[in-house]
């Protein structure tokens, strides 16, 4: 009897660690889609998953305040120099979509991310000042086929990302980017990462891709143990 019900146990444990491993790789995976018009030239800033659920977490997943704090002055501070200059600002959030999603997010990260929570809005620190929101439900911002839309009715072909995480969904939107043609750059400064190493895999992706990494200072790293 009990070999059987070790069995049925670990027949389980595998296919939901099999669930966790898929879902996480769906989500992570870039977008494709059409590629930008070739006079598309103006710029735009997009400013990734700044929502309080991820920014003032508390825990294992809690960002260094004082890290957090220089990110979102040098934010606002892109912000600023993109509206002086006539571009186009948009911010991104984060909502996980689907029951099994949902309860991995609320199973592994408290629930951050999942839509109807406080913490879904940008942080209070951000300068946002009535600018558009695009709502997407993975890791690639492109996924939102309004924020694509946007971009290309404003005849963006060079973007600046800056936010969250740097090597997970800052990492994805900028890859997703360049598989549409867009010229895109990272503003480091800008960015948190949970990770340092993971954060330097995924800036050695982004340059092999082509895309440029800038700011001054060094990226802004979660108070975490380094993945």
């Amino acid at each position: 009897m009990w070999p059987v019900i070790l069995g049925a146990v670990v027949i389980a444990l595998t296919g939901l660690a099999a669930f966790f491993v898929a879902t996480a790789r769906r989500i992570a995976r870039p977008t494709t889609g059409e590629t930008i018009a070739g006079n598309a030239g103006n710029g735009a800033l997009l400013v990734i998953d700044m929502q309080e659920d991820f920014t003032r977490s508390q825990g294992a997943n809690a960002y260094d305040p004082a890290a957090r704090d220089r990110a979102i002055a040098r934010i606002n501070d892109l912000v600023a120099a993109a509206r002086q200059a006539g571009e186009p600002v948009a911010f991104i959030r984060q909502e996980h979509q689907g029951r099994a999603v949902q309860w991995v997010a609320s199973l592994l990260l408290g629930g951050a991310g999942n839509p109807g929570r406080p913490g879904a809005r940008l942080d209070r620190d951000i300068d946002a000042q009535g600018a558009p929101v695009f709502i997407k439900h993975v890791a690639d911002a492109f996924s939102a086929p309004a924020l694509d839309a946007w971009l290309r009715d404003q005849g963006v072909g060079r973007l600046t990302l800056c936010g969250l995480d740097l090597a997970h969904c800052v990492r994805s939107t900028a890859l997703g980017a360049r598989n549409r043609g867009y010229c895109v750059a990272v503003d480091l400064a800008g960015s948190l990462a949970a990770g340092e190493r993971s954060a330097c895999r995924a800036k050695k992706e982004m340059k092999d891709a082509g895309i440029g990494l800038r700011g001054p200072g060094a990226f802004a790293v979660a108070a975490t143990v380094p993945a």
